[in-house]
């Protein structure tokens, strides 16, 4: 686990730390916050491999925040703690994906069962994903067709979906402009084409760390 980050969520303050201090021994990184509210915030801006709610948070209970995620991310895997075993509650649950439904008071054995239980069913889930690492953070979807940087999509035009997914078919490959025109427009370049190539190149760069599309002069352009 000390390769994944998690986010703990619990209003208790003194549960909170305790259970902090525990958990930093295992994760790359924890986020603690106190509420329903902090904890969406901080999923979005980090986007943390596992999520450990507290069900009846403040601002935001477990459950629906966790309704929020499943909306996008089918990924992140997902622990509720809960001091009552509602029956509603647990029909409700059991549509949101899971990796567990803990009753509290809870064993630090017992958590660490179900953290272990969370980090393989993410590798698990990432593995399947096919996805293409890059540099600088990056990496590309192929399945979805989705570039994400440090798991924050980068939202990309029609073009430049068909110019990234051309790119990393063949890493190492430099691929001229007629083959990239081709691909985009089942046409050769000629002035039109060369020029709308350069437009979607410039705009797709200022999405992208710097040097991510290689100009190779004489030759086209090939992905790093």
């Amino acid at each position: 686990m000390d390769d994944l980050t998690l986010l703990y969520a619990e209003d208790e303050i003194e549960t909170r730390e305790n259970y902090g201090r525990y958990l930093k021994r295992y994760f790359k990184e924890i986020y603690l916050v106190s509420n329903g509210k902090e904890a969406i915030e901080i999923y979005k801006k980090y986007k943390p491999d596992i999520m450990l709610l507290d069900i009846n948070m403040p601002c935001l209970n477990g459950l629906e925040l966790t309704k929020q995620i499943r909306e996008e991310d089918k990924l992140t895997r997902i622990i509720i703690l809960t001091a009552h075993l509602e029956q509603d509650k647990l029909l409700f649950a059991a549509e949101l994906n899971l990796t567990k439904y803990l009753p509290k008071p809870i064993s630090r054995g017992k958590l660490k069962e179900a953290l272990n239980e969370a980090a393989k069913q993410y590798k698990e889930l990432n593995s399947k994903s096919e996805k293409i690492v890059l540099e600088n953070g990056l990496f590309w979807d192929k399945s979805a067709k989705k570039l994400f940087e440090n798991k924050n999509e980068i939202k990309l035009t029609k073009h430049e979906i068909l110019l990234f997914e051309l790119l990393t078919s063949k890493k190492e490959k430099i691929f001229s402009s007629d083959e990239i025109a081709l691909y985009l427009w089942d046409d050769i370049i000629d002035f039109e084409n060369s020029s709308k190539l350069k437009d979607i190149i410039k705009r797709l760069r200022k999405k992208l760390p710097k040097d991510t599309i290689k100009n190779i002069y004489g030759a086209g352009y090939k992905i790093l």
